[in-house]
């Protein structure tokens, strides 16, 4: 009797933390539709995922993700633009539903939040002055670099600063809430080199007139592994997470995410130099 009570003691807790995990999980997307509206947060600095149109409003590839998940949801997305760095806090809280702003999928992230699979992968890039003499990590020896807060390429530079590859050779790193400052402040003379991923480089530099190219050591080899990106989601919103993988990975098959890289890479890049 006590072994078949046991057993009954376990079903109902298990029914009890099924019950609440159901709960949770689903939660959200209800939330969602009441409102009527998908709040998402994003740093507007990082073109083609994310970037101000010629009417001001955030678009970019990330964006158009953002826009068909909401549409999966019978919802419209409301894109907020804010600092990089606030944006993971915010979505903990619940403020935003959805953070899209190029995130690095990272171990140390995954503590936070919960990320969505892989929408796209990249490599650090360098933005330099046409005719600069840096062309490998070696050469920013003694150079003043600047990275956007709170990004991977910022973080591998200051890592190369203080324990790697720059150690002990004076060189600078200084951040800037977006790239684009960056680029004004290397425009200015203050920087000679600026650290950003790869399709952001691209576009940054062709807008500037500037070249950009894969940050590599002399050995050919990065800083660090390829990063792939991600969406992301406070914990336990599993039903919110499984739309923008199903979207995900619609966009993927179909071509379509890759189209629009392209052309918000192109339209990114316009404008004046």
């Amino acid at each position: 009797m006590k072994k078949y009570m046991s057993i009954m003691v376990a079903a109902l807790v298990a029914m009890v933390l099924v019950s609440g995990c159901k709960k949770e999980t689903t939660g959200k997307l209800d939330a969602i539709r009441k409102a009527g509206k998908l709040v998402v947060y994003t740093n507007p600095e990082f073109p083609p995922y994310e970037y101000l149109g010629k009417d001001k409003a955030i678009v970019g590839c990330e964006i158009d993700i953002v826009n068909r998940i909401a549409a999966k949801i019978g919802v419209k997305a409301e894109v907020v633009s804010a600092e990089f760095d606030s944006i993971i806090g915010t979505v903990q809280t619940g403020k935003a539903d959805l953070g899209a702003s190029g995130f690095t999928i990272t171990d140390e992230r995954k503590q936070l939040v919960d990320f969505s699979d892989v929408f796209d992968k990249s490599v650090q890039y360098l933005i330099v002055p046409k005719g600069s003499a840096i062309k490998f990590v070696e050469d920013l020896a003694g150079k003043k670099i600047g990275g956007q807060n709170g990004t991977t390429g910022y973080m591998m530079v200051e890592d190369a600063i203080n324990k790697g590859v720059l150690k002990d050779t004076k060189t600078e790193i200084k951040s800037y809430n977006n790239a684009p400052d960056a680029v004004v402040a290397m425009k200015a003379g203050q920087l000679d080199a600026v650290v950003i991923d790869k399709l952001v480089a691209m576009a940054l530099a062709s807008k500037n007139d500037m070249d950009s190219f894969e940050m590599l050591k002399k050995d050919g080899q990065g800083l660090a592994a390829p990063e792939e990106f991600g969406m992301i989601v406070a914990k336990g919103n599993e039903d919110l997470l499984a739309i923008v993988n199903e979207i995900i990975h619609e966009m993927k098959q179909d071509g379509s995410y890759d189209k629009a890289a392209i052309d918000h890479q192109n339209a990114s890049s316009e404008g004046d130099k």
